[in-house]
């Protein structure tokens, strides 16, 4: 049985003559592999041939047969790469924590140890008790979050 993480740096080596990252690679019953690319502008049809191509030219199908194939990564999926938190700076996320917390804002930063977020909360007032909308800056670090997700507006 090929080993995904065979699939995994075969993949990262393919020459796209831009900066991308696998961002994920989906394992199937019976050698039945999902490679999913992301790149900051974005990943075209091409670009997941050249991948895909390039995985069967230097994993041998006569050896070993399976099935494979190649996508960016699709909206639903959790940002996990530095390239998919940088392009997604300015969207609307979903973080949630590893204590199942949520929270919704728009990504503002990322570095290698944290994310910055913007988010509205309601507060009362000192004089009037009255709450009113408020606009927070959270810093939060990365081990203490389970997965960041792009929310999806229809507005």
């Amino acid at each position: 049985m090929i080993d995904k993480n065979k699939i995994l740096k075969v993949a990262a080596n393919a020459d796209l003559g831009k900066e991308y990252v696998v961002v994920d690679v989906e394992t199937k019953p019976i050698n039945n592999f999902i490679v999913f690319i992301d790149s900051i502008n974005g990943i075209t049809i091409g670009d997941c041939v050249k991948v895909s191509r390039f995985i069967e030219k230097n994993i041998n199908r006569d050896e070993e047969d399976y099935d494979l194939s190649v996508s960016s990564t699709g909206i639903d999926k959790p940002l996990t790469s530095k390239i998919q938190f940088i392009k997604n700076i300015g969207k609307t996320v979903e973080v949630l924590f590893n204590d199942k917390k949520s929270i919704i804002g728009k990504l503002n930063a990322y570095n290698k140890n944290s994310i910055t977020l913007t988010y509205t909360a309601k507060e009362k007032t000192a004089e009037t008790k009255k709450n009113v909308l408020v606009t927070k800056a959270l810093e939060i670090e990365l081990n203490k979050i389970k997965s960041v997700t792009i929310v999806i507006s229809f507005k």
